[in-house]
């Protein structure tokens, strides 16, 4: 009965055994080598989890406030997670002397679809689409097909000694650190970002609009009734300009007579500005999209002169607002369409006030 089929665990017990004989095993030289590369793989297993801690920082810093600097860390994460798989491999690769050919055929389509998998982040990085949760999906389905496939080809690690252990980054304990950690430093990074918040009004609200600008990739829609110290607002909008991002404003009728200067800097500088047509709903607040992914919303001045319960600029990132910044973008081309247009060639003093 000891050879029988009815006992299929004998030889995944043995089967470490029959890669290594027993005199390889007992020689305390071949023990302290074999304990020197797992010690080697569990530092670079550490590096793999650091690299999904990150990612699942990142996703917790959307959720919690920005989602363009959740984009970014998991990117990050992506980054040093691929390093370090790919040091995985090299360090077992010299230690056996060759890897698992058969399982690159075989797991093939976890490398690729891994790849698919890292185009849509990139995509959802890079462009000025709003969808950015596409980016977040696809970064963590990345972090398990890229790792299993890494793993698959290596070789089976060495005998240790008995009380010996390793770490692999897909064990029970390292994804309970990697949710752990990953939402302690997520809320911490989140907290202190000025992705979605109420901010006070005056200079400190200028100071967080002109750095959204700054840091804009794509595009720029502005709704505007009156800018008040424009200077560093209308400066950083010209930057942007002249840099290719496309920046588009939408002014009252009233701008004009207001703050004439201000939209004539702005033409000159070559971006275009339209006039909202006199229908415009009296619910309209001014506001700004970048890139499709952040709202700034703010009173009459940008927060400057309020209006009752409209006192400060509100910074509106979060992936869990990701509808409302969607629809707020979708309103502002709309009105676009439906606003008359002027020419460049003509100074914003000059133009008569529309009836």
């Amino acid at each position: 009965m000891a050879d029988s089929s009815l006992h299929p665990d004998s030889e995944q017990i043995s089967s470490p055994r029959d890669r290594h004989t027993d005199t390889e095993f007992q020689d305390p030289e071949v023990l302290y080598r074999n304990e020197q590369f797992v010690m080697t793989q569990i530092g670079v297993s550490f590096a793999m989890i650091l690299g999904m801690t990150f990612g699942m920082s990142g996703l917790t810093i959307a959720f919690m406030s920005d989602q363009v600097k959740g984009l970014e860390v998991v990117g990050w994460g992506m980054i040093i997670f691929t390093l370090s798989s790919l040091l995985h491999l090299l360090v077992s690769r010299v230690w056996s002397g060759h890897i698992e050919t058969k399982s690159i055929t075989r797991n093939g389509y976890l490398l690729v679809l891994s790849l698919l998998c890292a185009t849509v982040y990139l995509y959802a990085l890079f462009s000025d689409t709003v969808y950015v949760f596409m980016g977040f999906i696809a970064a963590n389905v990345y972090f398990p097909l890229f790792g299993r496939f890494i793993l698959s080809i290596e070789p089976p690690p060495p005998p240790l000694r008995q009380g010996g252990f390793n770490i692999t980054p897909f064990s029970r304990v390292a994804l309970a650190a990697i949710v752990l950690l990953g939402i302690i430093i997520g809320m911490g990074v989140g907290m202190s970002s000025s992705g979605s918040q109420s901010t006070g009004r005056g200079l400190f609200a200028r100071k967080i609009i002109v750095r959204k600008i700054e840091h804009s990739r794509k595009s720029i829609h502005m709704i505007v009734f009156r800018f008040i110290k424009p200077y560093r607002i209308l400066e950083a909008l010209s930057e942007k300009a002249h840099s290719g991002v496309k920046v588009e404003v939408l002014a009252m009728p009233d701008t004009f007579k207001e703050d004439p200067s201000s939209l004539a800097t702005l033409q000159s500088a070559g971006i275009p500005v339209r006039i909202l047509p006199p229908d415009t709903p009296k619910w309209l607040r001014p506001y700004t999209i970048i890139d499709s992914r952040i709202l700034l919303q703010g009173s009459k001045g940008w927060a400057d002169t309020p209006v009752p319960f409209q006192k400060q600029l509100s910074v509106q990132s979060s992936m869990l607002l990701f509808e409302r910044i969607r629809r707020m973008d979708f309103n502002f081309r709309v009105f676009w369409e439906h606003s008359r247009p002027i020419s460049p060639l003509h100074s914003a003093a000059n133009l008569p006030l529309p009836r």
